[in-house]
Parts: C-alpha cells; sequence; structure tokens
C-alpha cells in the first residue's frame, strides 16, 4: 500500500514550473497510440519523500518496472552524510531532482527514451499488419507469408512461455541469442533453420530500427553457422530405389507419382508445382513455362516435358483439365484450388514408411537424384541441363557431378610397376 496517490508523467508535467516546448509528432496516428499506451505505465510515479527509521536515513519513491510488470520501490540511503542538518539539506536538494527528473519522463528501471516506449506484443502486432498487407499487394508471396507468420508464432510463444519481454526496449541481443538457442536446441531443429530464424530476427530488428523504437540492430554481431559446416539434409537416392519408389507411387499414389516425376525430370519445385496450371503445358513442343509470378528467382523461363511424363499425364487425364486449373490440386488432382506445398512431404512420409527409406531421403531428393543422373549419363550437355534446372550459373549445376562416389574406371584397373 502506497501513502502518495499514483500520478502519471503527463499530470506531473502540468505541475513543473519550466514551460515544455510542445514536441513535433510526424509519425502515423496509430504509431502514436502506441506509443502513448507504453509510455503511460512508464511513466507513472509516486513523489519522491524522505524516510527516517531504523532503516537509517533515505529518499524513497517507486516507478513502473516494465521488466517486472509492476510499480518498483527506489531507496537512495543517505546514512554516509554526517550531521542531521547536512544531511537534511542534501535531502531536500535530492528531493527536488528526482521530482524535476521524475515529471520530465525519467525511469530509474528504464535504460532508453520514454517516449520511445512501445509494447512488444504490439509492435508484432503491427509487423504482422505489415507482412499481410505487403503480401495482398503483390511483394510478398504466400508462402513468404506463412514463413513469417509462422516465425512470428514461435517468437510470441517463447516470449509468453520462456523469456517474457514486456517492451520493445527489452529486445536486444542477448534476448535473440536466447531465442535462436531455443529454437536450435530445445525445440532441436537443424543448422539451417537457425540461419533462417536469424535473418528472421535480422529483418525485424532492421524494422524497429527504421521506426525509431530501437537505437541500433541488436542483431548485429550474431552469427549465422557457416554454410561449410552445414550437412544437408537430404542425400541423392540410389537408382534402383527410385525405380522401386516409382513403381510403388504410380500403383497407390498414382497422381503423385506424376508430381514426382515433374520433380525428377523437369527440376520444378515443389511449391512451384503447387501453382502451375494446365496451360502452362505445351503438349506439341513438349514444354513447360514457369512464369514470374509462379518461379523462386521471379523470371520466366521454359523447361522441356519428356515424353514419358507427357503421356503418363494423358493416361491420368490431367490434361483434359480446363485450361486455367491447377495442375496440382485437391487430392493431387487437377482443380481450381491452390494446395498447400506441405501436401507433397505428406504423401512422401506415406512412400517413406511403406518402403522404409532412409531419413535422409527427402521428396526434394528426386530433384537431386533427377539431376545428377542426367549429368553422369551425359543425357544432354551441361549447359543443357543448366537451363533445365534453371541455374544462374554452370557451377552450381556442376556441382552436382561426381555426387554419387564411384571408382574412376582407369585406377581401377591399374597394374603399376610395384
Amino acid at each position: 500500500m502506497f501513502n502518495q496517490h499514483w500520478c502519471s508523467g503527463n499530470n506531473a508535467k502540468k505541475m513543473h514550473s519550466k514551460p515544455k516546448s510542445p514536441r513535433k509528432i510526424t509519425e502515423e496516428p496509430e504509431w502514436a497510440e502506441l506509443r502513448k499506451n507504453g509510455v503511460a505505465k512508464a511513466l507513472a510515479y509516486t513523489p519522491p519523500v524522505l524516510r527516517v527509521n531504523k532503516c537509517g536515513t533515505y529518499i524513497e519513491f517507486h516507478a513502473y518496472d516494465p521488466t517486472r510488470g509492476r510499480m518498483r520501490r527506489k531507496r537512495v540511503k543517505l546514512n554516509h552524510i554526517d550531521g542531521k542538518a547536512r544531511r537534511k539539506q542534501f535531502a531536500n536538494e535530492a528531493i527536488r531532482r528526482f521530482s524535476d527528473q521524475l515529471s520530465d519522463g525519467w525511469n530509474p528501471w528504464i535504460d532508453c527514451d520514454p517516449d520511445n516506449i512501445v509494447a512488444f506484443s504490439d509492435a508484432l502486432d503491427k509487423y504482422e499488419e505489415i507482412i499481410t498487407k505487403s503480401m495482398s499487394n503483390g511483394i510478398f508471396r504466400k508462402q513468404t507469408y506463412d514463413d513469417y507468420k509462422s516465425k512470428i508464432k514461435i517468437l510470441r510463444n517463447y516470449v509468453k512461455e520462456k523469456n517474457p519481454i514486456r517492451y520493445v526496449f527489452q529486445f536486444k541481443k542477448k534476448f535473440c541469442i536466447q531465442f535462436l538457442d531455443y529454437v536450435y536446441l530445445e525445440r532441436n531443429n537443424g543448422a539451417q533453420t537457425y540461419n533462417n530464424y536469424l535473418n528472421f530476427l535480422r529483418v525485424l530488428s532492421g524494422w524497429l530500427l527504421e521506426r525509431g523504437f530501437i537505437n541500433e540492430k541488436v542483431t548485429d554481431g550474431i552469427s549465422p553457422i557457416s554454410k561449410r559446416l552445414l550437412k544437408k539434409e537430404r542425400a541423392c537416392i540410389p537408382l534402383d530405389k527410385v525405380k522401386e519408389i516409382g513403381e510403388w507411387t504410380k500403383a497407390n499414389d498414382p497422381y503423385f507419382h506424376f508430381a514426382c516425376q515433374i520433380l525428377y525430370y523437369c527440376f520444378v519445385r515443389p511449391v512451384e508445382m503447387t501453382r502451375i496450371r494446365i496451360c502452362d503445358f505445351d503438349l506439341q513442343k513438349g514444354t513447360l513455362t514457369l512464369h514470374e509470378d509462379q518461379t523462386k528467382n521471379r523470371l520466366t523461363q521454359t523447361v522441356t516435358v519428356p515424353k514419358k511424363l507427357i503421356f503418363y499425364g494423358i493416361e491420368l487425364g490431367v490434361f483434359s483439365a480446363p485450361m486455367v486449373d491447377f495442375v496440382f490440386s485437391t487430392k493431387l488432382r487437377p482443380g481450381s484450388e491452390q494446395i498447400d506445398p506441405k501436401i507433397f512431404r505428406d504423401h512422401w512420409a506415406k512412400v517413406s514408411r511403406a518402403l522404409k527409406l532412409k531419413k535422409e531421403w527427402k521428396f526434394y531428393s528426386l530433384k537431386d537424384t533427377g539431376l545428377t543422373e542426367m549429368l553422369e549419363k551425359d543425357v544432354a550437355a551441361p549447359i543443357q541441363v543448366k537451363n533445365q534446372a534453371r541455374h544462374s550459373s554452370l557451377a552450381i549445376t556442376e556441382l552436382y557431378l561426381n555426387k554419387i562416389p564411384k571408382a574412376v574406371p582407369e585406377i581401377l584397373e591399374l597394374d603399376g610397376a610395384l
């Protein structure tokens, strides 16, 4: 219980002897409201008073501590000052000084400008509004939007359950490192996921800095896990296993088999497969055109479709669907509804369980394996394989050469002098 009444910083400023020139606010009204909500609590305090009791002589007042979410007592001991008269004189001067500072917005528990205080949850709400607007305007794709939303949800849960912070000024480098450790260790994610979350925090930190909520980019100095140390969680699949996968999917999941063929021969990414339509295929020319709004690199590119794949699609009746239909929709059949790429992974999980495939053999491994087979068997010149894979350079394509270890025939048959 407090003997003094609660005072807000705004009310205290009216009693201040020196007139204040009004600040110019150029930000949007909603940002001003967010700041106002945070500042109102942060500026709450009780007037400083002198206490003399068995504990000694001290100045006491209370101010709102955002890290604890409540008012917190502040005591300034004066026992070190000799003489009662001298001590009282010092106390009166200190009380006036503290009163002026508190009415000006100073808070002993906050190490930033109180005018910049915004609740962390409010800032995340606003950030989600921004990314939602970005998706509706075509700046973000749905996959990017879903990825950001997922990471924000994980961050909110972490704040709620593991490391509560209430205000944006508490979003610091130490917090980011602890959150990344949580993602990597407690959630048992891989190194690539760690790097993805670090990139998310960098973007969020930059956004908060642009809006003046923090004074520095708090992720500076946090290093990603080196790509040289990253081990891919997928691997090429032996060709005999690929044949077994093909036979099983054709017999038990024919439309998923068609998706496997597109990934294996045309190197179309799963997320891109959810965007292609019947009209993107030219059966006479044997091509598939991926438009800029469908591809990862936002370029319109055309790849060759093997006859084997075309004939199977015709057999399934895929190309008899309306031209505007997505190739893969509900139950992986052509339709008007765009699906989530996760559905491909769900189908792959069934294949993996049925055939007892290794953990490192992912659905996307079919792309790596198909590309490697095409290079190893000299099906086409490397430059043509590069174009089929839509790689930015031949160097990337050549990384797939010798991906499957094998002996060099000349050395294997070598009968030397020794």
